[in-house]
């Protein structure tokens, strides 16, 4: 029998969440790359890779691949690492701050992910 969980509640708002930043990561990435390039090389990355995961998080949740939660976790968590890199060498307290608030968004998305039931196929 197939699972018959479907996409609501917190799930569907991450999904609505990550869609957002998908288009505009995507559409900024297009049509406004100087705007970007402007505030400088390391936030390039970040917003490349965070728009990046969104679209593979999003393609991946579409297909319900049971491996979603376990890859979604682990980029954040690279993403995270990153950044944490990017606040230390910039050596600003508020991108520390920022950081750790991303860190406990971060967490709390992970928490639920794997413990969803979305992803996981009944046999």
């Amino acid at each position: 029998m197939p699972n018959q969980t479907t996409l609501g509640g917190a799930l569907q708002a991450m999904v609505v969440a990550a869609a957002l930043v998908a288009v505009v990561g995507l559409g900024g990435l297009l049509f406004g790359f100087g705007q970007l390039r402007a505030i400088g090389d390391r936030y390039v990355i970040a917003v490349i890779f965070v728009t990046a995961w969104s679209v593979v998080f999003l393609a991946m949740t579409a297909m319900r691949a049971p491996a979603t939660p376990v890859v979604s976790c682990i980029a954040l968590a690279l993403w995270i690492a990153y950044r944490f890199g990017v606040a230390v060498m910039a050596g600003g307290w508020p991108l520390l701050v920022d950081l750790l608030g991303e860190a406990v968004l971060a967490a709390g998305f992970c928490g639920y992910m794997l413990s969803s039931t979305y992803y996981r196929r009944k046999s």
